[in-house]
């Protein structure tokens, strides 16, 4: 898989360096780009001059800033296995988000949080594709995701080690009203249908964030950054 942007390889070599094959940069280097080709060295990662036309093509006409890597593919995490840590006591759940801008600004939610797992359906959502890398400016890099095929099976499996189950959604409790001192699971819905019904129906209870304004809801990502920055300041 190739990934671009300076800060998501960055952070792509200071967390998992051995998974980098190279690092492509283009001949006309900056600062940025000396500092980030002095990190790869020090890591043990090749780097190699490119030409800007090979990187535009590498990235496929994304935001490069002039430098590119080929790493290998991500491996998810094991839902089974963090839920099971006894200091694990955050976990979102991210239901059938298609966009993956959108998908990388609530990785770098979660990481700026200390979310524990970040947990999404096998199908028909997006994954960690490099324009989710690339917009979650290198939180991809440290933040543990996890594919299951079944999230309504997830939230009985969390059920059963002690969490508490949040959707956010429409008529629900204000945030500042709910306990979210225990083990707790957020969940997000997607861009336009919201949480699946039958996600819904399994979730124990419904948060709303108040608003005062003319239109009708914040972004996903914004809505996902305030209730984990309120389920954070309670449980700390």
């Amino acid at each position: 898989m190739i990934i671009y942007g300076v800060n998501p390889i960055l952070e792509a070599i200071r967390s998992h360096p051995e998974r980098i094959r190279y690092v492509g940069v283009a001949r006309e280097e900056t600062a940025r780009h000396q500092r980030l080709m002095g990190e790869a060295k020090r890591a043990g990662v090749a780097v190699r001059n490119l030409a800007l036309d090979q990187i535009d093509r590498l990235a496929g006409r994304g935001v490069h800033n002039g430098v590119v890597a080929e790493v290998s593919e991500t491996a998810y995490a094991d839902f089974d296995e963090i839920v099971e840590k006894e200091e694990t006591n955050f976990v979102l759940i991210v239901d059938s988000i298609t966009d993956p801008q959108n998908f990388g600004a609530i990785l770098r939610v979660a990481d700026g949080f200390g979310v524990d797992v970040v947990v999404i359906p096998e199908h028909d959502s997006v994954g960690l594709t490099p324009v989710a890398v690339k917009a979650s400016a290198g939180a991809s890099e440290w933040v543990q995701v996890a594919q299951v095929t079944n999230l309504s099976r997830a939230i009985e499996t969390l059920k059963k080690s002690g969490y508490w189950i949040y959707a956010a959604a429409e008529n629900g409790e204000r945030p500042d009203a709910i306990d979210f001192t225990g083990k707790v699971a957020l969940v997000v819905g997607n861009e336009g249908k919201g949480i699946r019904r039958n996600v819904l129906e399994h979730c124990d209870r419904t948060v709303t964030i108040p608003m005062s304004g003319h239109v009708g809801s914040f972004n996903v990502a914004t809505a996902t950054a305030i209730l984990c920055y309120e389920v954070r300041r309670q449980q700390r």
